[in-house]
C-alpha cells in the first residue's frame, strides 16, 4: 500500500470515530458516570465528608452560586492535602458541571 491509501484509511477511521461520538452525546441526566440517574446525594456526602472538614457547606455553596470554577478549586484543595480517590472526583467534577447549588433555595 502507498502512502496515500494509509492516509485515506486514517481519515476514514477517524471520522467513523467522530460520527460514534456524536451519537453517543453528553452525559445526561440518566448518563452521568459514577452519578446514576441524576442522583447527586453522592456528591453531597463526599463534599459533607471531605470538604466541610475545612470549611463550611456554606462557603461551598456560595462559590458554586458565584459561577467558581470549582474543578480549579478542588485540584488546589487536593494540593493542599485534601485525598480524593479517582471515583469521588469523576462524581464531583460531574456535579461541578452541574453548577447547583449544595442547598435549595
Amino acid at each position: 500500500m502507498n502512502s496515500s491509501t494509509y492516509l485515506i484509511i486514517i481519515f476514514s477511521l477517524l471520522a467513523l470515530n467522530n460520527s460514534i461520538a456524536a451519537t453517543n452525546g453528553p452525559n445526561t441526566a440518566t448518563k452521568l458516570g459514577n452519578v446514576k440517574g441524576g442522583d447527586f446525594k453522592q456528591a453531597h456526602s463526599i463534599i459533607s465528608s471531605k470538604c466541610s472538614t475545612c470549611h463550611s457547606i456554606n462557603k461551598i455553596d456560595l462559590a458554586l452560586s458565584a459561577g467558581k470554577d470549582m474543578s480549579k478549586i478542588q485540584l488546589e484543595m487536593e494540593k493542599r492535602g485534601a485525598k480524593l480517590n479517582t471515583k469521588e472526583r469523576e462524581v464531583l467534577g460531574i456535579y461541578w458541571k452541574q453548577g447547583k447549588p449544595l442547598k435549595s433555595k
